[in-house]
């Protein structure tokens, strides 16, 4: 890469990023999916939480109705400076205008300009890093200062190059896997080579960004959560490509965060080392219930070299049955520590599973001893 993709990177994840703003009222368009345009002013309202957009449309404007799941149809400025690709009806105005929600908002057009770099601003975290992603440069750099919770952190990853939108979904997606919590893409900048913002894309998709982290780097040095953020961003389309459900995998671990209640999200731990386990050996087809996934998870520990004693699997279909069968933890209760022991004992087996999946070795976080243990690199998996 050159000095000049280099310093733009680097002036880019330095960049403050605006949350909240207004687009005065100006001609736009409502289009509905068969391209009918009725025309009349609009104007959006950005907050951290939502995109509102205010219409005023002809006498007589009625949305159409849409179906379950689907949006209503898009709304476009007359001169296309922004667009809101999906909007649903969400009531109407004191004074009549129609009121619309939507989760993205797109700013801009690249038009025939080349993309040099891709901005992504994250809510949730604010560590840094930087590596080489696909030969792309990457670089991670905090954007908030003196955060006191989660909620408030806030961090941007560059890579010089046209990050399409699969690409944000696995960046997003490993960067919440090594944070220990579900972060969120607040907004994604296309930018040319002298650092222009070329298309903004600002996202609400009015996810949770967690009741508490919980990282399988811990205490572990940014180095290694970078190497462990870009193994997983690069391995993540191989894996789907293979019909490895890694997306599903990460995901159940990503939620459990979301939950307060440790009997709610201790099975959602079990279920990504489980899910793992099962592809492992049963691959896509579903095979008939077993009164023991133990073979599974001793299949899955060999393969991935986890680690795992004959007493550790015994404990962790113990946890299954207990929790996925009966449903919630039993006696000995929250009283004595158990439940609390176990749920660590869990999370660092679905953290293992996943950075092993995803060819990383190095030091990470084990919950339940509270110390860095060490994922060695094996051969074959």
């Amino acid at each position: 890469m050159s000095q000049t993709s280099s310093a733009l990177i680097d002036v880019l994840s330095r960049r403050p990023a605006l949350e909240a703003f207004d687009i005065e009222s100006g001609p736009a368009f409502f289009v509905t999916h068969d391209g009918a345009k009725t025309p009349g002013f609009a104007s959006v309202a950005v907050s951290r939480a939502t995109i509102a957009i205010r219409f005023e449309g002809p006498e007589g404007f009625v949305p159409p109705k849409a179906a379950y799941g689907d949006s209503n149809g898009k709304v476009v400025s007359s001169d296309r400076a922004w667009s809101a690709p999906h909007v649903n009806v969400a009531g109407k105005s004191a004074d009549g205008a129609h009121l619309f929600s939507t989760m993205e908002l797109i700013v801009g057009d690249p038009g025939d300009r080349e993309v040099a770099a891709t901005r992504l601003c994250i809510a949730g975290a604010d560590w840094s890093g930087s590596g080489v992603l696909r030969g792309n440069a990457i670089v991670v750099h905090p954007l908030s200062r003196d955060a006191v919770s989660h909620h408030d952190r806030r961090m941007a990853i560059v890579v010089a190059v046209n990050v399409d939108a699969s690409g944000a979904e696995d960046i997003g997606r490993a960067c919440g896997f090594v944070t220990g919590i579900d972060v969120e893409i607040l907004r994604i900048e296309h930018c040319s080579a002298d650092g222009q913002a070329l298309r903004v894309s600002h996202l609400r998709g009015y996810r949770r960004v967690g009741r508490g982290p919980h990282s399988p780097f811990t205490g572990v040095a940014d180095e290694h959560r970078m190497r462990a953020f870009i193994a997983l961003v690069s391995a993540f389309p191989k894996l789907l490509e293979q019909g490895v459900p890694i997306d599903m995998i990460v995901d159940q671990i990503s939620a459990h965060n979301q939950v307060a209640q440790i009997h709610v999200s201790a099975p959602l731990l079990l279920m990504a080392t489980l899910t793992a386990a099962y592809h492992r050996m049963h691959g896509r087809e579903l095979v008939p219930g077993a009164a023991t996934r133990a073979p599974e998870l001793a299949t899955l520990n060999l393969a991935l070299g986890l680690g795992l004693s004959e007493a550790d699997i015994a404990r962790f279909e113990g946890l299954r049955v207990e929790l996925l069968e009966a449903g919630f933890f039993h006696k000995p209760g929250y009283e004595t520590g158990r439940p609390q022991k176990d749920i660590k004992f869990i999370r660092d087996i679905s953290h293992a599973v996943v950075l092993r999946m995803c060819d990383y070795s190095g030091p990470f976080y084990g919950a339940e001893k509270f110390e860095a243990r060490d994922l060695a690199a094996i051969d074959e998996k």
